[in-house]
């Protein structure tokens, strides 16, 4: 299971990496490899040699085999007889099934949010808006973990803590298929406008707004990476 990241502002964390809150916030096995694959270290089809990893982890082989079982169950890696285990090659309808899942999950959480949210939650969805208009242009990662860090405050404190934890398995998917994949400044302004869109329907506590404005900010984005992958 996942556990809660804090955000914290960037002006606060500068010149540190921002640990998306996708991965998990700690230091074992599994976390390392899902953050190699995550940030482009391990691309799709590498072969992910236990020898090899442990020597760049640290490790014994055993923790390896354990975490690539874990990571083979979760549909980030595959393992063959004759290839042993590689980093699972997304193909493009995996990317379309991955939108049509977030397209009915998003909803579902974020209309807990716009009822329960507090002005805390309100406060800190704005540092992260704010941190989105000031990210340097072509800083494709600090946007991508911003965007991410957005929705997760929204969703992280859900009840469901199984539909959390399946929106964080799909969407570290899409952060994998699109860790090399430069977003054009036209759609990162489309995206500020609709993350501020979202912001003023759940301000005003409007469930219809804020569900009709998410989806359309959905389907947007996988209309952009439907085009551009």
């Amino acid at each position: 299971m996942f556990k809660n990241t804090v955000f914290k502002s960037m002006s606060l964390t500068k010149n540190q990496d921002l640990l998306s809150p996708l991965l998990f916030d700690d230091k074992s096995i599994y976390t390392l490899i899902i953050k190699d694959i995550a940030d482009g270290v391990f691309v799709a089809g590498d072969r992910l040699v236990t020898t090899k990893l442990a020597k760049r982890y640290r490790t014994s082989v055993n923790p390896i085999r354990e975490a690539l079982k874990q990571l083979q169950g979760e549909g980030f890696v595959t393992v063959s007889p004759n290839s042993g285990a590689n980093v699972t090659k997304f193909e493009h309808n995996t990317m379309r099934d991955v939108f049509e899942i977030l397209q009915l999950l998003d909803p579902y959480l974020i209309e807990w949010f716009v009822l329960e949210h507090s002005k805390e939650q309100i406060k800190t969805l704005y540092e992260i808006l704010n941190d989105m208009d000031n990210i340097e242009t072509g800083d494709h990662a600090a946007y991508r973990n911003l965007d991410t860090y957005f929705h997760w405050t929204m969703y992280s404190q859900h009840y469901n803590k199984s539909a959390v934890d399946l929106w964080r398995q799909k969407r570290l998917i899409l952060q994998i298929m699109h860790v090399n994949l430069p977003i054009s400044e036209a759609r990162v302004q489309q995206s500020l406008l609709e993350h501020r869109e979202i912001m003023s329907a759940i301000e005003k506590r409007d469930v219809e707004l804020s569900l009709s404005i998410l989806r359309k900010h959905i389907s947007n984005s996988g209309k952009y990476w439907s085009r551009h992958s």
